[in-house]
């Protein structure tokens, strides 16, 4: 038995692919191993959970804008929207890394400068009063349940630097 996966069989057809070649010396009974694994794979692919896909379709424009040197946040209709120092930190982390779930530690030690691991509800409590504040028309950070936080719809999002 031959084992030739493709990108194909790994990706959707209209995601960006990239052509990578390798060359393992393997056992015929790690070979064994690695086809029925990627075979399982290949199989659970299409029962990935809607939850880990990100909706990529463009917006007309920028709904919100976050204005780094004021460190104000502006909605679409010109309004301000008032953070707590925390909260625009927050915010503004995960608009400069979107569409990449962050773990809530990574958050702790990005914008709390947390270097350790303490157990804490913080993430959750200023990302719940970040959509409260943003309302529903403004739903750009998802939760990856068990992980962490996700910004989407980056496209939504314009960071004025000056």
């Amino acid at each position: 038995m031959t084992l030739e996966p493709t990108a194909a069989d790994f990706a959707p057809e209209d995601a960006e692919l990239v052509e990578v070649n390798a060359r393992f010396v393997i056992t015929r009974e790690d070979l064994g191993l690695l086809e029925r694994i990627l075979t399982r794979n290949a199989e659970a692919r299409g029962s990935i959970p809607v939850q880990s896909i990100v909706d990529t379709a463009p917006a007309a424009r920028p709904q919100l804008r976050i204005l780094v040197a004021a460190r104000q946040i502006v909605r679409p209709d010109g309004t301000l929207v008032r953070f707590t120092r925390l909260e625009f930190d927050l915010l503004l982390f995960l608009a400069r890394n979107p569409g990449r779930v962050h773990h809530r530690n990574t958050l702790l030690a990005a914008v709390w400068d947390f270097a350790s691991e303490p157990r804490t509800r913080t993430v959750d409590v200023h990302v719940r009063r970040i959509r409260t504040k943003l309302g529903p028309d403004l739903d750009l950070i998802t939760t990856v349940r068990g992980v962490g936080y996700r910004l989407d719809h980056a496209e939504r999002v314009r960071i004025v630097t000056d």
